[in-house]
């Protein structure tokens, strides 16, 4: 059985590869190992471990979401409390493959327009937030006025294009 730290060594070991994040296949054929790369994604241990983690959390929800949905709970509490952008943008992503669930959803909706509306936050991430937000304006309709204001803010100033882009996709609806 594989712990934490011998699944970051093959991590790291494979990171000097090509193709790295073809790497996920060794989870999907080893789902019992994917929680060491959630608890590795969220640990404090040197980069690139963390980043990367997450990383091949991405793929493996890309790929078979329904193998993080036991997780899910452990996803959303690591995304409202980390501070590393790229962990965020990550699980933001990993969280758009699954179903938004009843437990945490107030707080996840709040995230989301904080890391939207922040100016100083990847545009990336910002992104993927508003495509959240996207996802809870068809449960709640009331809450695109407010989707619609943070964006005639954001329009008025220079953005960047993968941002205008994202904005773009969400007035499309």
């Amino acid at each position: 059985m594989l712990d934490e730290s011998a699944v970051g060594e093959r991590i790291l070991a494979r990171a000097k590869q090509p193709r790295f994040t073809d790497f996920h296949h060794y989870f999907l054929e080893h789902p019992e190992a994917i929680p060491l790369l959630l608890l590795l994604s969220l640990s404090d241990k040197p980069h690139p471990v963390p980043a990367y983690s997450a990383w091949l959390l991405v793929h493996l929800a890309k790929a078979r979401p329904a193998l993080l949905a036991p997780l899910q709970d452990q996803l959303t509490t690591g995304l409202l409390e980390t501070t590393n952008h790229s962990i965020q943008r990550s699980l933001l992503v990993v969280l758009l493959e699954l179903p938004i669930k009843r437990r945490f959803k107030a707080e996840l909706l709040n995230c989301c327009f904080e890391v939207f509306a922040n100016p100083d936050n990847a545009v990336a991430n910002r992104v993927y937030a508003l495509y959240h937000l996207k996802r809870f304006v068809k449960m709640y309709p009331e809450i695109d006025q407010e989707v619609r204001s943070i964006i005639s803010l954001i329009e008025s100033h220079e953005m960047k294009p993968a941002l205008r882009v994202g904005i773009r996709n969400y007035l499309k609806k």
